[in-house]
């Protein structure tokens, strides 16, 4: 009698080893299917990005050649400009805001890829220190807000 037991012993301990093989396994399973989300999260908010991109070039070109120009503030004198190029040379950069602001919520989000951070960084201050174009920062969200308060601020006087 005393040799059945270590048998039951033995099937119970192949039993629990294969739940806990079972659990690992869709654990890995769900891993990987999370981080394919991820990447397809990731591929969407490019592909998205960039239509943003293209009908932003449309816009500011259609019926005006000139509003290309005016999209990058080294490229023209603010004062030089006339009212419309004025009009035009912020709404230019309240659109940089807020692609700069949804770049920010997606890093702080996981969702932006950790080796062009740094880029956007030197964009995200560049951008805020061009002082005649400057959005009030009210307009954005208080985490964005919060890092660029923590920014370089070379509008100061």
């Amino acid at each position: 009698m005393s040799s059945k037991i270590p048998v039951a012993i033995s099937f119970t301990g192949v039993a629990n080893f294969l739940g806990v093989v079972g659990v690992i396994g869709s654990l890995i399973f769900v891993g990987l299917e999370l981080r394919q989300t991820q990447r397809i999260a990731i591929a969407g908010q490019i592909q998205e990005r960039a239509k943003m991109e293209t009908d932003r070039i449309i816009s500011y070109t259609a019926g005006n050649i000139q509003g290309q120009l005016l999209f990058n503030p080294s490229s023209f004198e603010f004062e030089s400009l006339n009212d419309e190029e004025q009009s035009i040379a912020r709404l230019a950069q309240a659109w940089k805001g807020v692609m700069l602001q949804n770049n920010y919520y997606q890093y702080q989000m996981g969702l932006f890829d950790e080796r062009y951070w740094p880029q956007q960084v030197r964009r995200i201050t560049n951008w805020h220190n061009t002082c005649e174009l400057r959005q009030p920062i009210e307009n954005y969200i208080e985490e964005f807000q919060e890092f660029l308060l923590s920014l370089e601020d070379r509008c100061v006087d």
